[in-house]
């Protein structure tokens, strides 16, 4: 709703996340703690074929590319592996990722809380301990911590002071602390060392104890795992705001004013202690000699570097004035803030400007009317493009409080909408207005024998018309509440048009020689309907139960893009939803037949049976770019969710179900592919490829090694639907609050056990874990 975010000026057509922190509410003293422990376990797990399989699956796909070719895997090796007689370390069966990643791992979170209220003074006060186990193996034999673990340490003071009946100072000072490990060559480079490692590659160890690999097999995962030395990443971040709030009744009643000062500092440190590793290929089975490849390193002092830190200051001047008479009330409020940040020390600072009003106004509490404004602006536009003025209107009307109102079975109905215009000033076009240069380029050749000579090159095109992106947005909804409240009912409709959207010209030339710059030129609607019931009930016996459902239905449209002129029109993306997927119309697999009477195939490719068939939308009889189409949206169009529980006597029960549905996922088919890398690991879904025997039911093209010209392309072959349900959180709890806790000083008492994303029912098969390759 825009007038929601309306005080946010240049900041608010993305929406804003309001954060409040929790009540000083009346209470003389308290302390609160809180201690959790819980066991994770990853949703979804790879599921890799053993050497057996793989031998068979890869002679098999390296017949398809050469039929004359020896098998590279004998018929006595495969029988080895299928009965299990094979040599450990001559012909390995291994399962990289259980041997690196552990099945489970820990979670803990402990925290405590103090707060206090006097006639004059409150506070409120907490400490955070989080800590998340890594879910790597890791060695005794280091000193040091080579798993991806996770801590993190807050601390919050929330303080009040009443001078007096006029005048309230407030100060909040936040602190956390936050260190992330992970071994020395990263999280994301052993999963993929894992992919691109088949069982039949190497031994985790020689028979000697040295790290399995060879010279084209240099990273073993698990010496990548335990034996390369460790990273780790520390983030601190200190924020303080003090304020000030005078009543200023004496000059003018109902009239106030309210000053603030923020504070924010945070900065990521990266400190690099990786090393090096050997591996050992045995190379003369007779005489067991092994050949060294690599290096075998030693965690140093290392590397530290600061990649990111955030120096920000916040001032914020509120004047507001509130007056009621008879059946009427009236509200004002004026602000002007100043947001000044710098994210790098070799960069300048970027810096927000706002200027706000909003007007609100009841009369009898039945007719609602807001009105709200800001000027603002961005200093990384142009001085002529940096200010804007958004505004904004609303109304409401409680019909339940009419006079001639008499539906006893509806005690509550409201009415309401609103319109204003919303912009989004994005901070990450630096300057672009302004032309940049890069210094110490060796781009220019001169002389009669060239040579490179250093100079200066236009970093880019300025774009001095650069402005804010805008957004008008639209909203009207209804608001029940039914058997005295209990039951409610909430539904919207909302229709936003964005525009001024950046994005790079299309319409352009191929032979400009430089990078185009953006341009304010891409318009979005985006459209839905959202709604949400809930019913609480607490019977005479004190049971108390309640259920609260949700659903939202969106919708979006590209109305402008500046898109070139195409020879069909199933080729442009405006007017389709702006998460909506190109790629080719798959219609199954070749056979034999469509080969033999000329079904158009990709262009400069002759397709064999078991390759992907695509439709030939233009009829040129070639398969190429012409034929690409919307084929999918990868954002669900509908989002549900349920919650409910009850309580009694102490117990209570809660359950949290959150779906999406209407939603496409279109599978990379470079990193679906077996054999990608002409080595890498097969998944158990290759098994169901095409052969001649299973043609009517497989699944996956047929195999080959390396890439397909033909089928590693984006189609819809890959699409597969994103719905899914989730049972989000369950927890079961029971609460004490008499007997010897009173003696004790203790207030109450909760014990509970609570699951998190305990069960996903989705429509995408299980086995589809792309490789990462």
């Amino acid at each position: 709703m825009p007038l929601a975010t309306a005080m946010y000026g240049m900041r608010a057509s993305n929406g804003v996340v309001l954060v409040t922190t929790r009540d000083r509410g009346p209470r003389e003293f308290e302390i609160n703690a809180s201690a959790q422990y819980a066991v994770t376990e990853q949703l979804n797990t790879p599921k890799f074929v053993n050497a057996y399989d793989y031998a068979t699956l890869y002679n098999e796909a390296q017949h398809n590319g050469n039929p004359t070719a020896t098998p590279r895997f004998s018929a006595a090796q495969l029988q080895a592996w299928k009965d299990h007689t094979n040599d450990a370390y001559l012909a390995p069966d291994v399962n990289w990722y259980n041997t690196v990643y552990k099945p489970q791992s820990s979670q803990q979170r402990y925290s405590l809380d103090i707060a206090g209220n006097a006639k004059s003074y409150r506070y409120y006060a907490s400490l955070e301990h989080f800590g998340q186990d890594g879910n790597f193996i890791t060695s005794g034999k280091n000193s040091y911590n080579t798993n991806n673990d996770y801590k993190r340490y807050n601390i919050r003071t929330n303080a009040e002071i009443d001078f007096n009946e006029s005048i309230r100072l407030g100060l909040n000072v936040f602190g956390s602390m936050e260190n992330a490990t992970e071994p020395g060559r990263t999280a994301s480079t052993i999963l993929n060392e894992i992919y691109a490692t088949s069982p039949v590659s190497f031994p985790v160890f020689n028979k000697n104890g040295s790290y399995g690999g060879s010279s084209v097999f240099t990273a073993n995962p698990h010496a990548s795992a335990v034996n390369s030395g460790y990273q780790q990443t520390n983030q601190r971040t200190v924020a303080a705001d003090l304020s000030l709030h005078l009543k200023l009744d004496k000059l003018v009643k109902g009239m106030w004013v309210k000053g603030m000062v923020s504070m924010n500092n945070w900065y990521t440190e990266n400190i690099n202690r990786s090393k090096t590793y050997a591996v050992y290929q045995l190379t003369d089975t007779a005489n067991t000699k092994y050949t060294k490849v690599g290096t075998e390193g030693l965690v140093t002092e290392g590397t530290t570097t600061v990649p990111s830190q955030l120096r920000q200051s916040y001032y914020n001047v509120l004047l507001g004035y509130d007056k009621q008479w008879q059946k009427h009330a009236l509200s004002l409020l004026g602000t002007y803030n100043l947001d000044n940040s710098i994210a790098s020390f070799t960069q300048l600072a970027q810096v927000y400007k706002h200027f706000g009003l909003t007007a609100t106004y009841d009369w009898n509490k039945t007719y609602l009317f807001e009105a709200g404004m800001t000027y603002g602006s961005l200093n990384r536009y142009a001085p002529s493009q940096r200010w804007g003025y958004l505004p904004s209107l609303g109304a409401g009307w409680i019909i339940s409080n009419e006079s001639f109102y008499h539906l006893p079975a509806v005690s509550y109905l409201k009415l309401r909408a609103s319109a204003g215009q919303t912009a989004w000033a994005d901070p990450s076009n630096y300057f672009l207005y302004m032309q940049n240069y890069v210094i110490g380029s060796t781009g220019y050749n001169v002389g009669e024998t060239a040579a490179g000579v250093s100079g200066a090159l236009e970093s880019g095109i300025a774009n001095t018309d650069i402005t804010w992106e805008k957004a008008w947005k639209y909203n009207i909804g209804l608001d029940a509440g039914l058997l005295n409240n209990e039951l409610t009912l909430s539904v919207d409709y909302y229709r936003n048009r964005f525009y001024d959207v950046l994005q790079q010209p299309q319409r352009v030339s191929g032979i400009f020689g430089q990078t185009y710059p953006l341009e304010n030129l891409r318009e979005i609607r985006y459209a839905g309907v959202e709604a949400s019931v809930a019913y609480d009930h607490t019977t005479s016996s004190k049971l108390r139960y309640f259920l609260r459902g949700n659903i939202a239905f969106s919708g979006s449209r590209l109305l402008a893009a500046d898109e070139p002129d195409y020879p069909h029109p199933w080729l442009y993306r405006t007017g389709s939803a702006t998460s909506q997927q190109f790629g080719y119309v798959a219609k199954g697999f070749y056979t034999q037949e469509d080969i033999a009477a000329g079904i158009p195939g990709w262009q400069g490719y002759a397709p064999v049976p078991g390759d992907i068939r695509y439709e030939d939308l233009n009829k040129d009889g070639v398969i190429n770019a012409l034929d690409i189409r919307a084929i999918g949206t990868n954002k669900p169009l509908v989002f549900y969710g349920l919650n409910g529980g009850f309580s009694y006597k102490g117990f209570d029960v809660t359950i949290l179900l959150q779906g999406a549905a209407n939603r496409k996922i279109v599978l990379s088919p470079s990193t679906m592919a077996a054999f990608n890398n002409s080595y890498g690991n097969v998944q158990e879904f290759h098994k169901n490829r095409w052969t001649a025997a299973t043609a009517e039911s497989a699944n996956y093209p047929r195999l080959t090694i390396g890439s397909n010209v033909n089928n590693d392309v984006a189609s819809s072959f890959w699409l597969r639907s994103g719905n899914y349900l989730r049972l989000k959180n369950a927890e079961i709890g029971y609460t004490l609050k008499a007997g010897f806790l009173q003696r004790a000083k203790i207030q109450q008492l909760r014990f509970f056990a609570n699951g998190y994303n305990l069960l996903t029912f989705k429509a995408m098969e299980e086995d589809w874990t792309p490789n990462r390759h």
